[in-house]
């Protein structure tokens, strides 16, 4: 029997989609976030990142928005806006009922894009 991937961990697209409307509310809620994506579609952000966590997570490969660090470019994103997003992914993920051990495979496939989406980080 083959495990199951991060993917199909998570509940797949249904899965994904609850925990990525979770973290928009924690991030909009957010007051140091919220104004990021004051002049966003939500709908499409929520999209765009559903897909993103998909391929991430060992799901289908459907996205074909802006590369990573082109769409964060300008934007002025800093170390600490990063980390207080995957702060409110964890939460996510956790009133979603993911295990902790997961929780940390999604957070360590999060933190690898910081390079991409902070301005001025170190690559």
């Amino acid at each position: 029997m083959t495990e199951a991937t991060l993917y199909q961990q998570l509940g797949e697209g249904a899965g994904i989609g609850t925990v990525v409307n979770r973290l928009y509310e924690l991030i909009i809620g957010d007051e140091s976030l919220a104004p990021f994506f004051a002049h966003s579609d939500m709908a499409e952000q929520k999209r765009h990142m559903a897909l993103f966590l998909a391929v991430a997570t060992g799901g289908p490969n459907a996205y074909k928005g802006k590369e990573m660090d082109a769409a964060h470019a300008g934007r002025g994103i800093t170390d600490a806006d990063f980390d207080k997003v995957i702060g409110h992914a964890a939460t996510a993920l956790t009133e979603a009922g993911v295990a902790p051990d997961t929780i940390e495979t999604v957070a360590g496939a999060l933190l690898a894009l910081r390079p991409k989406v902070v301005e001025g980080a170190a690559v």
